[in-house]
């Protein structure tokens, strides 16, 4: 196998194909996210950019931007696997605005609506604003205005959204994950302070397990949607249900925090690690969920 062929086995092909990750593109993605990660880190602090828990939930909204945005892309549908346009199969929708955005093409499948297009563009929108904002002494502003795009986005999906009880399990059930997981914690004699940015870690990897669980074994009999991770969908088979998932999901989290807090690194530097720890849970997390509730 030449290099060529390599990169459009395990890079170019599972995009084209949307047959999800393998486990080399799984290591090399994962890889490249740690190397930007470090160098981001190193840049945010030279330019003096305090790493504390507004910064923390200042970044938080692009992760759900950018799981938003995919799914609005989900809902553009697949020719091949015979899932409809949703938004030229319903053109009048929002006073014919579906009609636009679908003749538009903006949000069809492709290298850049897809991983690891879309993580690219989020990431790189997500850093340069936060300098920029950061130099104008204007970063409270940040937050507010990426809200307004989640909300545009959303706006889109509305008239899709019906599976309303299923979104409501998954928040039970991604509650539940974060009352063991502090539990655990409180067991282990370890204090919550500051609380938010822990709970939120645990927060986002009990709802990606629980959008996981549901989407994939309770929703519509199970035949709608199926794992593209590579880990997770080895749980899943090894264990014989996404719900071993959920569980790892919670345990993993909570040990995490647990980890981060006892090492001897600065706040910053854990707040940093706790964020990551936040968008590899809250992105997939987020984007299920979404999914599921709009049934694309």
């Amino acid at each position: 196998m030449d290099f060529g062929e390599f990169i459009r086995n395990y890079f170019i092909n599972p995009v084209n194909d949307r047959s999800g990750y393998n486990i080399i593109n799984t290591v090399i993605y994962a890889l490249i996210a740690l190397f930007f990660a470090f160098i981001f880190l190193k840049i945010l602090k030279k330019e003096k950019v305090r790493i504390d828990i507004k910064f923390v939930l200042c970044v938080i909204p692009f992760i759900v931007l950018g799981s938003t945005v995919r799914v609005v892309t989900d809902a553009t549908g697949d020719v091949a696997a015979g899932l409809p346009n949703h938004f030229l199969a319903n053109s009048s929708y929002l006073l014919g605005l579906y009609g636009v955005v679908g003749s538009l093409h903006l949000y069809d499948y492709g290298f850049l609506t897809a991983t690891p297009g879309i993580y690219i563009i989020i990431g790189s929108l997500t850093f340069l604003s936060i300098l920029l904002f950061n130099r104008m002494k204007k970063m409270e502003l940040l937050p507010k205005l990426v809200a307004l795009l989640i909300l545009l986005h959303l706006v889109l999906l509305l008239p899709l959204m019906k599976n309303w009880s299923y979104l409501l399990l998954i928040i039970v059930l991604a509650a539940v994950g974060v009352l063991v997981g502090k539990f655990i914690l409180q067991k282990m004699k370890m204090k919550l302070k500051p609380a938010i940015a822990q709970q939120i870690v645990i927060l986002s990897h009990s709802l990606d397990g629980a959008a996981s669980y549901v989407a994939i074994e309770l929703f519509n009999g199970g035949r709608m949607y199926f794992e593209q991770h590579v880990l997770s969908n080895a749980l899943g088979v090894f264990f014989g249900s996404m719900f071993a998932f959920y569980v790892i999901k919670v345990l993993f989290s909570t040990l995490a925090v647990y980890l981060v807090e006892s090492s001897n690194d600065t706040r910053e530097d854990k707040n940093y690690v706790f964020l990551l720890l936040i968008i590899f849970g809250l992105a997939p997390g987020v984007r299920d969920l979404l999914r599921l509730l709009a049934g694309v």
